[in-house]
């Protein structure tokens, strides 16, 4: 092969990606599938998931969209950048950008996310910190380190006035109307 045969990536098939242990953003071909992450050598799932049916894990994990369709339960913590429930799922769940949950969806578990949305009639059930983490959580992390990630994240979403508090907000659940009947 001649040098100007080899299929080397150029900037724009390349994509900016927040590995979801460390939190460091770092680039990655558009096209991969997995990666393993340069900062903490965990290995880092990169396409899109999507769930139609029972499943039971320790965890789900992936730098794309988990999508719990209508017809989907799930028993699970998940770890993802966007998180979309039409179904059931039990368990805790990690959103870096957004956690939407429809209509008729139930969610059990504590979720931690950067926006949340709620349709009229899901049921949940748990603690939920929505926005960026205040002075006192993260700490744990350098302040460069923190403003990368940030940086990574503005990036790849589009420009929108950001929330400046981090407030937890407490979602009461929904009880049901129906009697259970015993024969």
């Amino acid at each position: 092969m001649q040098p100007n045969e080899y299929s080397v990536p150029v900037p724009s098939d390349r994509t900016a990606i927040l590995c979801l242990h460390c939190g460091k953003p770092q680039e990655v071909g558009r096209k991969a599938m997995s990666v393993t992450c340069k900062f903490c050598s965990k290995s880092l799932k990169l396409e899109d998931v999507k769930i139609s049916r029972y499943e039971a894990r320790r965890v789900i994990e992936t730098c794309g969209t988990v999508t719990i369709d209508k017809k989907g339960h799930v028993v699970s913590d998940v770890r993802c950048v966007n998180l979309q429930l039409r179904g059931k799922l039990k368990g805790d769940v990690v959103g870096l950008r957004k956690v939407e949950v429809a209509a008729d969806a139930e969610l059990k578990g504590d979720v931690t996310a950067g926006s949340l949305n709620i349709a009229p009639g899901a049921m949940l059930e748990g603690f939920y910190r929505i926005g960026q983490p205040s002075n006192g959580e993260g700490a744990h992390k350098p302040a460069e380190e923190s403003n990368k990630v940030e940086e990574a994240v503005r990036q790849e979403t589009p420009q929108q006035e950001e929330p400046k508090a981090a407030p937890v907000i407490k979602i009461p659940v929904r009880k049901s109307v129906v009697p259970i009947r015993r024969h």
